[in-house]
């Protein structure tokens, strides 16, 4: 498996470095002056999927994924054809057909001429680390139970909209809603019901509001909205009465029924506030007053 291809030796006084790589466990591969692969070492087999004689003799375009840009390659090949060494991240693709992350160094190989004569490829797989950096970036930014975004998403993701309403000049709402006697529900037949008719809220909310809009559970039983480039009010207020409306049929959790009731408070950008802080706190403002009146009702933070 770890032969040369017959018309793409190795200079002799690099044949003995190769050889020593053919055992580790990152991937090798070695090319000719032209980028074709003359050598490469069983890792790299077991790791692209590929037999030695299926590499041998193909470029390492072979492994391309289409997640780099053209770009990408010819800043990679205008480094090692300069004589230098050049190191990155590079999505592959195996010959079935699946990604996977390699961190990768070519070194470019010079004749007793000082001319490139060969490059010699080593991949580190590091695939399961950029799953694991995937989930920990999702669950810092994602709620656990609901799978909804959390405050931070929310939070950030408001910010920018902000910013860029100011510069389409456009609206746009933030509700803020807080489910009516969730407390005295979780107390009276316990968490595990409790999580599962959030879960449900969740779903129920999601399927009511719009491709566009951003919804987030932004602690415990609180849920936050996001309503982009909407013409008026009326297109909030429209919102959250559907919004109710959803929450007001049972919940069917474990065999039992629930009655389930909601307070929305509403803001609107520009009208309400310029920064995502401020649109936050009036529509929360909002929503306890309409606690305060009794719940399951909403109402704008501000009246023009």
């Amino acid at each position: 498996m770890n032969s040369f291809s017959d018309n793409n030796r190795l200079p002799d006084q690099h044949f003995s470095l190769v050889k020593t790589l053919s055992t580790v466990a990152n991937a090798v591969f070695v090319t000719d002056e032209a980028g074709s692969i003359i050598w490469v070492n069983d890792a790299f087999c077991t790791l692209s999927g590929y037999a030695a004689s299926e590499a041998i003799g193909h470029t390492p375009a072979l492994l391309q994924s289409g997640m780099q840009s053209p770009s990408f390659y010819t800043r990679l090949w205008e480094t090692i054809l300069a004589g230098h060494v050049w190191q990155g991240e590079v999505v592959d693709r195996r010959k079935d057909g699946s990604f996977y992350t390699v961190e990768e160094v070519i070194t470019p190989l010079f004749n007793e001429d000082g001319l490139v004569v060969n490059f010699i490829a080593i991949q580190r797989d590091i695939s399961k680390r950029k799953k694991d950096r995937e989930i920990d970036h999702y669950l810092a930014y994602h709620d656990a139970l609901t799978g909804l975004p959390n405050r931070l998403f929310f939070l950030s993701v408001l910010q920018l909209a902000v910013a860029h309403a100011e510069r389409a000049q456009q609206m746009l709402a933030t509700l803020f809603i807080d489910l009516d006697e969730f407390a005295s529900i979780n107390e009276r037949l316990g968490s595990r019901i409790g999580d599962r008719l959030l879960a449900a809220v969740a779903d129920r909310l999601r399927s009511t509001l719009r491709k566009e809009d951003t919804l987030a559970r932004f602690g415990g039983d609180a849920f936050t909205v996001l309503m982009i480039d909407i013409h008026d009010r009326e297109v909030a207020m429209t919102m959250a009465s559907a919004l109710l409306e959803a929450l007001s049929h049972s919940f069917i959790i474990e065999g039992q029924k629930i009655e389930l009731g909601a307070s929305i408070g509403v803001s609107i950008y520009p009208a309400d506030g310029n920064d995502a802080k401020s649109l936050l706190s009036r529509a929360d403002q909002a929503m306890n007053a309409v606690k305060r009146e009794g719940g399951n009702a909403f109402r704008f933070c501000h009246t023009p």
